[in-house]
């Protein structure tokens, strides 16, 4: 056998190596061969929606659940001209009905995460982030909303960075003020294998009314973010690592410190705070039956858990799990009094669970 044969063998050997721990490593971080048994102590009932509701922020105040409502099935059946908008649904009356929460929207109008903001006042700010038709090529948005008089949101700003590689979801921690979880690295092939192998990792991103910095650069892939009531702590999802990021917010400058990681065993997305600071968290139990869900449609398990923060003996628990059957990839869970909110990326549908008592 020629020396050059044999380098050759050796590097097809060593790449198939490579390529089995990569595969192996996804696999067993995304929960691959996990078997979901389907649980959840109440009622579910569907609102048909237009197009499926990825985030949901609650006006816990006034009961009142915002929706960010975008056809992601015609998008990904490789429809071009899909445009999406935000619904409210107001939690105290019966029956429920999503209405249109927006007074003006622009032209182009994609949303994806969502942030509601509320100043000392009372004042009501809604943050969107905005895809462009080209993502990768084109800018990448945030779109900012003020309630107005009759309660509907105008329109009023557009943000954008060349730091905004890849936004997933954003929070607001002030009137135009926020942080930006991209889910992805700006680097390739190769910066993203790394990035599902923690090594490396994408960008958290602080925008502070035109100033926009780098606060932290190892996220593994920012599914959702938020903040506590007092937004002095900010949690983020890290999908790619089964794990949640606890970070210490310094107001002033907006930097942040590493305060916890928490793992939970599943892939999360967004992130809701309640309001005595659990996290109910919307995540995917098998991220391959996510990846077959895309491709062929085949039902994607949906999970939504609380996550009981308590130093070093987190308490978390399973409220919904599902095996896609009566929604599949859960995107956002939250709770409001006895409600279970659940969105997904591709379900043109809400589930309203009603916890049993």
């Amino acid at each position: 056998m020629s020396r050059v044969l044999k380098l050759l063998i050796e590097a097809v050997v060593l790449i198939v190596v490579i390529v089995v721990i990569f595969v192996g490593i996804l696999a067993w971080r995304g929960s691959w061969f996990r078997d979901v048994e389907p649980s959840f102590a109440g009622n579910c009932e569907s609102l048909e929606l237009e197009g499926s509701a990825e985030d949901i922020q609650l006006d816990r105040r006034r009961g009142i659940a915002y929706l960010s409502v975008l056809d992601r099935l015609a998008l990904v059946g490789g429809s071009d001209d899909v445009q999406g908008t935000i619904l409210k649904v107001n939690l105290n009356r019966r029956p429920l009905r999503a209405e249109p929460a927006l007074a003006s929207k622009p032209a182009h109008f994609r949303p994806h995460g969502l942030s509601l903001h509320v100043d000392p006042r009372g004042r009501r700010y809604l943050f969107a982030l905005n895809h462009p038709v080209n993502r990768g090529s084109e800018a990448e948005m945030v779109e900012l909303f003020r309630q107005d008089w009759f309660g509907r949101f105008e329109h009023v700003d557009t943000f954008t960075d060349p730091l905004f590689i890849s936004p997933n979801d954003l929070v607001a921690v002030g009137p135009r003020q926020f942080y930006v979880a991209n889910d992805k690295v700006d680097g390739g092939v190769m910066a993203t294998i790394l990035q599902q192998l923690s090594i490396g990792g994408s960008p958290l991103v602080y925008f502070d009314d035109g100033e926009v910095q780098v606060v932290l650069s190892d996220i593994a892939s920012g599914g959702g973010i938020n903040a506590s009531a007092d937004g002095n702590t900010l949690y983020v999802a890290e999908t790619a690592a089964q794990r949640v990021r606890v970070l210490e917010r310094e107001p002033i400058t907006g930097d942040v410190t590493e305060v916890q990681r928490v793992e939970i065993g599943t892939s999360p997305d967004n992130i809701d705070v309640a309001p005595d600071g659990s996290l109910w968290i919307g995540a995917h139990a098998n991220t391959l039956k996510l990846i077959q869900h895309f491709a062929a449609g085949q039902p994607a398990p949906s999970q939504v858990l609380q996550v009981r923060l308590r130093g070093e003996s987190n308490e978390q628990e399973d409220i919904f799990l599902d095996d896609g059957r009566r929604i599949s990839a859960s995107s956002v869970g939250v709770n409001y009094d006895n409600l279970v909110l659940i969105g997904s990326i591709t379900e043109r549908k809400l589930l309203v669970c009603t916890l049993a008592s």
